[in-house]
């Protein structure tokens, strides 16, 4: 048996002309587990907004919040949130920079900033009205700048690359950074809940398309990227798929002969 983690956004769900589930990925999803694998997730997203997409495909096993939350069975496993002092130094770079600020806790969102569409999406994914203003938040799990990383200065403390801080794991994605507790990643993730199920680390295989799942690609027995990845992700990866809207994770199934 195989334990094949997937990333959520870009891997298992496609936001091309709206966030969707290809009918491919489902059929692959549901083949995987015919052949008696067992298929998880891996994801930079919090729990909170992960268990939708988990119940539409049947899995209850999550590395969440990169590494920072674990479920399973439908039980949470693990939970780190970050440093008091990371918080503080958070809210003082919220203070001055309120419209692109926000930050995530095992239940809400919380964020000053308009961000009206992507409002409407995670309140679907929590399935509850989840945002909330930044003056309410007592403790993060995750926080982030919504800017791309390349404008982000050193006035942006922690979120900036080259201000590094021991208690903090910084990644930089496309169009925004986050900031999670030291030494987490979703391989980190991975790892304990391996040892956790006392299964062998070798029966990984990983799917993903982002800077955040390198290290799951490359240390996984297999990486699968997928077409559309970010270009580290597809160096770290063994094996590169077709995109998800052409049936790639289905096809990834078939020729690494996971599925028949």
């Amino acid at each position: 048996m195989k334990y094949i983690f997937f990333d959520i956004d870009n891997t298992l769900v496609s936001h091309v002309n709206g966030a969707h589930i290809p009918k491919e990925t489902r059929e692959a999803v549901r083949l995987l587990k015919n052949n008696g694998h067992e298929p998880a997730i891996a994801t930079g997203r919090g729990g909170f907004l992960s268990q939708i997409a988990a119940k539409e495909f049947e899995i209850d096993t999550l590395v969440c919040s990169g590494g920072a939350e674990i479920f399973y069975k439908g039980e949470k496993i693990y939970e780190k949130f970050l440093d008091s002092s990371v918080i503080d130094e958070f809210l003082r770079i919220a203070n001055k920079f309120p419209e692109v600020s926000a930050a995530a806790d095992e239940k809400y969102l919380y964020t000053n900033g308009a961000f009206r569409e992507a409002r409407i999406y995670f309140n679907s994914q929590a399935g509850y009205d989840c945002v909330r203003p930044l003056k309410e938040m007592k403790r993060a799990i995750i926080c982030y700048i919504m800017l791309p990383p390349k404008i982000i200065t050193s006035e942006y403390g922690f979120f900036c690359e080259n201000n590094h801080n021991k208690n903090v794991k910084l990644e930089l994605m496309n169009n925004f950074v986050e900031v999670r507790p030291a030494d987490l990643t979703k391989w980190h993730g991975i790892e304990f809940l391996m040892k956790y199920l006392n299964a062998d680390i070798k029966n990984v295989i990983t799917f993903g398309d982002g800077a955040n799942d390198v290290e799951m690609l490359k240390n996984a027995e297999l990486g699968v990227a997928v077409k559309k990845s970010s270009e580290k992700a597809k160096q770290a990866a063994d094996f590169i798929t077709e995109d998800i809207d052409n049936g790639g994770i289905l096809k990834a199934c078939y020729d690494l002969n996971l599925i028949k």
